[in-house]
């Protein structure tokens, strides 16, 4: 039998620690033998230590941990991990104070350490299931006959780790100083402040080849209150979680044919897909690598170099488009020939999620009227008096309408649907002889590059990305 305990991780945040810790007192336990810390840095009073004294804990031996002096969140996390050795733990559940566990976590939690606790490949265990990559753009993984799948990155929004594995990591930690940027980590990591633990964990993780064990339904969501990486309230990170476990939670083994993925989230099997040796293929989907030191590419980006196999991006997750070999050209497998060194990739300009680049084109465009400037002022200055739309959807819609009665011509629409009787304008295919006109505007603006390098054999050289035009 093994010994667990939960930490609860306080600072300021009374409201989040009430909402904690209600959710740790209605949860599901197979035991009345559980060990609840709850950890409180310094902070200017006492309010939230008079809410932890104050909880009645039902399922074991409570502890409320104080501190003389301010741990700052990096030192107070690597504290809470070793309360397993302090109070002789093998397993222990890490909640911050803007999170909140699922009824059914501790269920979760007891089958996991029994399925791993044992595998040193194993940093940890997530109790959350991602629905965003480390560089903030939505992740949906490929899915698989068990409940779990493997990510070579730490977890922060509940988090389940072992004794004999922490302390691995934590003789490791002793050696390091302050991370400095490197192409086999994502950018938007080695950026994050240095109040970060979880950023230590990862390089960790990359390092010594270990993953942490993600559900494919999470068991903890987040609030994201304001606080130390929060400066507005946000429900980004809150995701769907699991109230109650109703069968026997069947795990994969890290040695098979798992699914697995490494720190930037890109899957570690789809070199079976290429035909191409695992060591000799980097895989680039959501565009985050700067640097590549493998002959063989797999991206989305549009570059120089020879292309072996292109595949569609129709399909959700985008391997799945590999899996099932759809035709297109969204896709990319490249052949960098004979390297040696590094080679730098472009940056991927749109790495948000399509919401949110959305929303903030939507937003640019308000702000430009309510400054008093009209969409036709962009197109008069440059005197582009004729212009075609790629793209028909409601961005491309809205930009017809609002230059319909103006003296710049949209002369007709690029789109491989042509079939949109209630708009009078002509559309042709992508693919047919394009008119000439001054400019394309192009308004998926995720594929601009894309797009851009497809219409090269037009004698139209004006393409711009729709989002430019509320820029100026």
């Amino acid at each position: 039998m093994y010994k667990y305990g939960i930490v609860a991780i306080g600072y300021k945040n009374q409201a989040g620690m009430i909402r904690l810790l209600n959710a740790l007192s209605t949860a599901d336990y197979s035991t009345s033998d559980i060990c609840l810390i709850i950890s409180i840095d310094k902070a200017e009073n006492d309010k939230v230590k008079e809410i932890a004294d104050e909880f009645t804990w039902a399922y074991g031996e409570k502890k409320v941990v104080t501190f003389p002096q301010r741990l700052g969140l990096r030192n107070h996390v690597l504290q809470c991990g070793d309360y397993l050795n302090i109070y002789d733990l093998d397993a222990i559940a890490i909640f911050e104070d803007d999170t909140l566990p699922a009824c059914s976590f501790f269920d979760f939690m007891t089958q996991a350490t029994e399925k791993y606790i044992n595998n040193e490949n194993i940093a940890g265990i997530s109790l959350y299931a991602n629905g965003i990559n480390n560089s903030n753009q939505t992740f949906m993984p490929m899915m698989s006959g068990y409940d779990n799948y493997f990510v070579q990155s730490a977890q922060s929004w509940g988090q389940v780790w072992f004794r004999r594995q922490w302390n691995a990591f934590r003789d490791w930690y002793k050696k390091q100083e302050e991370m400095q940027s490197c192409h086999w980590i994502p950018q938007e990591v080695t950026a994050w402040p240095e109040t970060s633990w979880k950023k230590y964990h990862i390089k960790y993780c990359i390092e010594n080849k270990k993953y942490f064990v993600y559900p494919y339904v999470s068991y903890s969501t987040c609030f994201a209150d304001i606080g130390e990486h929060f400066k507005q309230d946000t429900n980004m990170l809150q995701v769907v979680i699991a109230n109650k476990i109703s069968h026997s939670i069947r795990f994969a083994e890290l040695e098979d044919d798992a699914v697995k993925y490494d720190v930037f989230f890109e899957n570690q099997g789809l070199y079976e897909y290429c035909n191409i040796k695992k060591d000799e293929l980097t895989v680039d989907l959501y565009g985050n690598h700067t640097e590549i030191n493998k002959r063989y590419l797999l991206t989305k980006k549009v570059l120089p170099y020879k292309v072996i196999r292109s595949w569609g991006d129709r399909m959700v997750p985008h391997e799945m488009n590999l899996v099932y070999n759809i035709p297109g050209d969204g896709i990319f497998l490249y052949d960098l020939g004979m390297i040696s060194g590094t080679i730098s990739l472009p940056e991927c300009k749109y790495q948000n999620n399509k919401m949110q680049i959305y929303f903030e084109i939507l937003d640019k465009w308000m702000s430009m009227e309510e400054n008093g400037c009209k969409i036709q002022d962009y197109f008069a200055k440059k005197r582009w008096f004729h212009i075609a739309i790629y793209g028909k959807g409601k961005i491309g819609r809205h930009l017809y309408t609002k230059l319909k009665d103006t003296p710049i011509n949209v002369d007709y629409f690029i789109d491989r649907n042509s079939n949109t009787p209630e708009l009078d304008i002509e559309t042709i295919n992508p693919g047919e002889q394009l008119p000439f006109v001054n400019v394309i505007v192009v308004t998926p603006v995720i594929e601009f590059e894309r797009i851009k390098n497809s219409l090269q054999y037009t004698d139209i050289k004006n393409i711009v990305p729709v989002d430019c035009i509320f820029e100026n």
